[in-house]
């Protein structure tokens, strides 16, 4: 019996699995940090995304200045506290008016798992954010 095809197809259905999202798997993302929009000011409740520093696909680390965000009286620095490589923006630049806390981007672990997150949604985000804390 040749037995050739049949192996042939297992690995093209394997390299399949691999090309598709994780989440049309019914998957989770891989491991991942949302980071919302930030107070930058002890009365900020919303602001704006001026500018990003950075690329999807790009390593960053702890203190790096990863956008300019516009507050009511200035436009500040938003310097990151965690390390990872930005997978996704989830507020294009140039939309205000953004309350503070609202999933703005995605950060990964791995460079290979950025193409995970092109379809990821801030909707997507919600439930795996924690409860705020009271100021």
């Amino acid at each position: 019996a040749d037995f050739s095809g049949s192996g042939m197809l297992r690995l093209a259905s394997k390299r399949a699995s691999l090309a598709t999202p994780r989440l049309a798997r019914g998957l989770a993302y891989p491991p991942h940090t949302v980071l919302g929009m930030p107070a930058l000011s002890p009365t900020m409740t919303e602001g704006g995304v001026e500018k990003y520093l950075v690329k999807v696909g790009d390593a960053i680390a702890a203190g790096d200045r990863i956008a300019e965000v516009s507050t009511d009286k200035a436009t500040v620095d938003f310097d990151v506290v965690d390390d990872g490589i930005v997978a996704k923006f989830l507020i294009p630049e140039g939309t205000q008016d953004v309350a503070v806390g609202t999933p703005m981007i995605v950060l990964c672990d791995e460079p290979e798992d950025v193409a995970a997150f092109a379809d990821f949604t801030a909707g997507a985000a919600a439930p795996a954010e924690a409860p705020a804390a009271a100021a």
